[in-house]
């Protein structure tokens, strides 16, 4: 997977074996990536800097499809619409394997819903309702979403959980996540750094201000305050 920014006279190429990152000196600059990248997820045509993304396919990526911007890691929704339909479209699939399974779950409902008619019955009116209820729609009656549990008081806790959800569901293959290091120490990158290559999932950190040590298993593409450029890799 490739990162192109025509401006730029380097691209990011991902990989499974180190982590990508772009490290932009200049705030401006990194303000105007951060919003090309969000512009592009949200289907904008004209981007501040011109962003492609291409798969290993030699694909021109969809940006709203495959790529996840992370600004807000303390504040990450993860009951988004993107990803509460991917659990729920996963639970739905678990019950059409098994047919077991999903003959209970209708017998059940049908309880209910006679349970229910007793009730109405009495009253003076007539009524309309549905014969039957599909899995997700019962999820949603349930108000069934993700928890954090006791996860939430640390960030990088937080950050291994985002690549939980990103490889299991497989709702991006790119996770963006911008100023990543300024949260977490070099023992907790890392961490972080070999649970995102053992999960497999493609990241970009999106870093800004003074130049800093490349950590193990990280590739740098610096752009100083003169918009020069500079490749380092620690393996």
């Amino acid at each position: 997977m490739i990162m192109r920014i025509p401006s730029f006279e380097n691209d990011i190429v991902f990989s499974e074996n180190y982590i990508s990152v772009l490290h932009i000196q200049n705030g401006t600059l990194f303000a105007r990536i951060i919003g090309s990248i969000n512009s592009f997820i949200n289907g904008v045509e004209e981007l501040n800097e011109k962003i492609i993304f291409i798969d290993e396919d030699e694909k021109i990526m969809k940006a709203s499809k495959d790529i996840m911007l992370v600004t807000d890691i303390w504040n990450f929704d993860f009951n988004q619409k993107k990803i509460q339909s991917a659990l729920f479209q996963k639970i739905e699939k678990i019950y059409q394997q098994e047919y077991e399974r999903l003959s209970d779950f209708q017998t059940h409902f049908q309880s209910l819903q006679i349970n229910a008619m007793d009730v109405w019955e009495d009253l003076p009116f007539e009524f309309e309702y549905k014969d039957s209820i599909g899995v997700q729609e019962y999820l949603k009656l349930l108000g069934l979403k993700i928890a954090m549990s006791d996860r939430d008081s640390k960030i990088i806790d937080i950050v291994l959980m985002i690549i939980d959800v990103v490889e299991y569901f497989g709702i991006a293959k790119l996770v963006v996540f911008t100023n990543l290091k300024l949260y977490l120490s070099q023992k907790e990158l890392e961490e972080v750094y070999k649970y995102i290559m053992y999960k497999k999932v493609m990241v970009l950190l999106l870093e800004t201000g003074d130049e800093k040590e490349c950590v193990k298993n990280e590739k740098i593409l610096f752009l100083d305050s003169d918009y020069d450029e500079l490749m380092m890799y620690n393996d």
